[in-house]
């Protein structure tokens, strides 16, 4: 199978959690899918949350919901259906994390006259990831292509950034990859899924590495009723995989790049 290979990297990121932001905004610990599809949309130029707005709700004097539904924005239904695979670089499977306080001084951010609104954002330092996107059936025809072109020839419709166009993202070193699916594997290098496999009690550590095991419950698709997240338990480490756990739909997203082994999510 062929893919899209590229260095994913920046100063700093910020992928908001949405269920905690009563003291501070904190933020998943590496891109997420749809927060990937977003930035892939942008620079394929398709709309996003804003453009899905203005459809739904013509700007009318009393915003009435139009007659046909924007189910999601743009971006998320040319890619909802393609296979990302993210490698993070970051020390034991993550990255530093540390709090930003700065002002919002916009008038609609305080509601008390003369006050400034303490804004609390937790971001990522120097993140980097290669990420690969599957050329396969979930990319309607012509959209891998053009995105390999654009990438390519380092061409954007508009700024790719890091969660937050706080955080602008360099994209670097993209290249078309022939992957190749595995039959046994020992180790996984990307993020995977953990829901359905384990790992072997007493396994090896991948070769020259110390032990690290990372887990966190990542955004993977949009459900159509308020595009409210849908999570699933993603896992990167270097312990040694327990095959006997990994059931069919596990070794139908392993591929292999002839270096790495790929957990295609």
């Amino acid at each position: 199978m062929r893919a899209l290979r590229f260095e994913l990297k920046g100063e700093t990121a910020f992928f908001k959690k949405p269920d905690v932001n009563s003291y501070a905004y904190f933020t998943y610990s590496h891109i997420h899918k749809i927060a990937l599809f977003g930035m892939l949309g942008a620079i394929l130029g398709h709309g996003g949350y804003m453009q899905q707005y203005d459809v739904n709700y013509p700007l009318t004097t009393n915003r009435k919901k139009a007659k046909e539904v924007q189910v999601f924005p743009e971006f998320y239904e040319v890619f909802q259906q393609a296979r990302v695979s993210i490698i993070p670089h970051g020390d034991r499977g993550y990255f530093a994390k540390k709090l930003q306080i700065f002002n919002n001084t916009v008038g609609y951010a305080s509601q008390e006259e003369g006050k400034v609104l303490n804004v609390r954002e937790q971001w990522l330092e120097k993140p980097h990831w290669t990420i690969y996107v599957a050329d396969d059936d979930g990319l309607e025809a012509g959209v891998f292509e053009k995105l390999a072109k654009s990438l390519l020839h380092s061409q954007s419709v508009y700024m790719p950034y890091l969660g937050k166009n706080d955080h602008p993202a360099a994209i670097t070193n993209p290249a078309l990859v022939e992957v190749s699916q595995v039959e046994q594997v020992e180790f996984i290098d990307s993020l995977h899924r953990s829901d359905t496999l384990s790992y072997k009690a007493r396994g090896k550590i991948k070769p020259g590495q110390g032990k690290s095991f990372f887990k966190e419950f990542m955004p993977v698709a949009l459900n159509a009723e308020n595009n409210g997240y849908v999570f699933h338990p993603l896992v990167v480490t270097n312990h040694e995989i327990d095959q006997a756990s990994m059931s069919e739909d596990d070794y139908r997203n392993l591929y292999c790049d002839g270096e790495r082994v790929l957990y295609f999510i």
